[in-house]
């Protein structure tokens, strides 16, 4: 499947800032000494990191990512552009895309900084050192975004329990003094999120506002948004319910109709299946 010889790794790190919940990236890296020096140990120092053109102070990073793969940034492109015109079907991607495909990354996160922290020590560093590994992703729960319409939520939920799986639903957790945005940074670390586009809001074009069309809720494109981001593309289905406009300028995502028929439901789970779920399709 990889072009490159098998002997070569490809080191691929995230960065990820607290405030501006910015991510940046510096993929196709050879070389994990020049990660460990340039981007862990400074980190653990908290000295400033110079990370794809920024100075980032320790202080706003809310997570450092890193990952290797067999293959660069440039061929999982090339790959997975194939791939979709095969099949026929939209690719929008990105290079740190890579990142969020385990089938050609894996996570090198906790190895990292375990080297970083005995090179500290060997140095004769001896202040505290505070790691601060990639988040456990939790496959036995899915993180549900929705609306006002309560029966579609219920539906989901009531599915995700028959599948043998946890249901997260962000109102029904605590609160715990967090702001919203920290709440779901904090319940988002599972594998896979379902957004339910219901008609809950209507809109329109400015000047049209003779003819508005049903929309979903704001907070569930925004936090569509966020989870592709977190999660990957691939790990994110959205239900669709009735004739609800979706944005246009997301390609490639899964999008399911939220029919009567229940179709949905084996759709659903064959998605979730397919990102690494133990899913028995019997249970439906």
């Amino acid at each position: 499947m990889f072009a490159e010889a098998d002997s070569v790794y490809y080191y691929h790190t995230n960065i990820l800032q607290k405030e501006t919940h910015r991510s940046l990236y510096e993929l196709d890296s050879k070389n994990r000494e020049d990660i460990i020096d340039k981007v862990i140990i400074p980190y653990l120092k908290s000295e400033k990191i110079h990370f794809d053109g920024y100075f980032i102070e320790p202080e706003s990073i809310d997570r450092i990512v890193i990952k290797k793969s067999r293959t660069s940034s440039r061929n999982f492109l090339d790959i997975e552009n194939q791939n979709a015109f095969r099949n026929r079907t939209a690719a929008m991607l990105r290079a740190s895309d890579i990142m969020n495909d385990d089938s050609y990354v894996q996570s090198v996160t906790p190895l990292m900084f375990k080297l970083a922290e005995k090179k500290l020590k060997e140095q004769g560093y001896t202040a505290d050192i505070d790691s601060k590994d990639e988040p456990e992703i939790d496959k036995t729960k899915v993180f549900i975004v929705h609306g006002h319409d309560d029966f579609a939520k219920t539906q989901v939920a009531e599915l995700m329990r028959r599948l043998g799986l946890t249901p997260i639903i962000l109102h029904q957790q605590a609160n715990e003094g967090r702001t919203i945005i920290e709440k779901i940074e904090s319940y988002s670390n599972v594998g896979f999120g379902v957004v339910l586009y219901t008609p809950c809001d209507r809109g329109s074009k400015a000047g049209e506002e003779n003819h508005l069309k049903p929309r979903a809720r704001q907070n569930v494109v925004f936090e569509h948004g966020f989870l592709i981001g977190k999660i990957g593309r691939k790990n994110v289905a959205a239900l669709v319910k009735d004739t609800v406009e979706t944005p246009n300028d997301i390609s490639g995502v899964v999008y399911i109709t939220m029919g009567s028929e229940g179709s949905w439901e084996l759709q659903l789970a064959k998605e979730l299946k397919n990102s690494g779920y133990n899913i028995d399709l019997n249970d439906l």
